[in-house]
């Protein structure tokens, strides 16, 4: 009896050290993580916290559920890109997922498919919340060799009540302002006025033909929104998202050269030279705005009150994403306007050329 007891004893040290060994991991800030916490609440056996991640149990009951994973030792899972399609006060996100198995004895087993994933609009909802819960998951048997990022299957869309493919306006603006308020609530003060209903983003339409598209092909619809991220002494800025069928919702990151300016005097009145050293890329435009004429959002930024010193570009729609095409820079606070052209027509200048006054 001693012998069982002691056994006994050691089999709970040696499980609990098991779930010491995994990181905890309870993350709904989006369905991908919420997919990796699924799993990471299998691999420390915490089976009720798993179970609890479905709408609709996976399992007729619990134990039913639990006794499922009896055999395994670990899972491991792999999630690729997420597409999220909006219904009804809802957004569902698809996310691809690949996980391998080991049980007791050894053996592994590859499972590959897509999880549904819903989101409830927060600021519809009353107690208690509903954070992000799996509506579904299809996953089928795979080969080991398929346990990589370029095997996951594509994943066209979360599964809606309704069934429609496309989201319709209110639906699109809802996801829209999730996402927004999601990732940008730390960087744009205005987010909490978007999530409390106070702003909403200016809508555009914009439609074109891919290059790979026929002449008789209907054109590409592509919906732009533009959000207020902040607003200071003489700044504004804005965050810009697109989204398109094929592609889904995506946050847009607009191309800059960086600069290295170096300045004769320490009031940097005076430039001595100013160089290209590469390009990197923006989330946040400054007193941007979208010109449905030309199809492009241009801005401009102050870099003190009086605007002697300032940066100004400008963001062609070409092929379904936005180009830079202008980038000029006046660097020098010297109470004059005398800015120097980078890129011209979209083409990097060989070194930076003072703009006329007639340009």
């Amino acid at each position: 009896m001693r012998l069982i007891v002691l056994a006994l004893a050691a089999l709970a040290v040696s499980s609990q050290a098991a779930r010491a060994e995994v990181p905890y991991l309870d993350d709904r800030s989006d369905a991908a993580q919420l997919v990796r916490s699924l799993y990471n609440a299998v691999n420390r056996r915490e089976y009720a916290r798993a179970f609890d991640y479905f709408t609709t149990p996976p399992a007729k009951s619990f134990a039913a559920y639990a006794k499922g994973y009896a055999d395994t030792v670990s899972v491991d899972v792999l999630t690729g890109q997420v597409k999220a399609d909006g219904v009804a006060g809802s957004v569902f996100y698809s996310v691809p997922t690949a996980i391998r198995a080991k049980d007791v004895n050894g053996n592994v087993r590859v499972f590959t498919g897509c999880y549904a994933v819903r989101a409830v609009n927060g600021t519809v909802q009353e107690p208690p919340n509903r954070p992000l819960q799996i509506e579904s998951a299809k996953l089928k048997s795979a080969k080991e060799e398929d346990y990589t990022h370029y095997s996951l299957p594509d994943c066209q869309g979360g599964e809606s009540v309704d069934g429609e493919a496309e989201p319709d306006d209110a639906a699109l603006l809802a996801m829209a302002r999730e996402r927004f308020v999601r990732e940008m609530a730390f960087d744009c003060d205005k987010a909490a006025d978007t999530l409390g209903g106070a702003i909403d983003p200016q809508v555009y339409q914009i439609k074109y033909r891919p290059d790979y598209a026929g002449p008789d092909e209907p054109e590409t619809a592509v919906t732009l929104f533009a959000f207020a991220c902040s607003m200071a002494a003489y700044n504004s800025s804005e965050a810009y998202y697109t989204y398109e069928k094929n592609r889904g919702l995506r946050r847009v990151s607009f191309a800059a050269p960086n600069l290295d300016i170096k300045y004769s005097d320490e009031e940097n009145r005076t430039l001595a030279s100013m160089t290209v050293s590469g390009f990197t890329s923006d989330e946040l435009l400054t007193n941007s705005e979208f010109d449905p004429g030309s199809r492009s959002i241009n801005h401009f930024a102050k870099w003190r009150g009086v605007g002697d010193a300032s940066t100004s570009a400008e963001y062609a729609f070409k092929g379904g994403q936005f180009v830079l095409t202008r980038y000029t820079v006046d660097p020098t606070t010297d109470e004059e306007m005398n800015p120097y052209a980078i890129v011209r027509e979209g083409k990097l200048l060989p070194s930076p050329e003072l703009v006329p006054d007639a340009e």
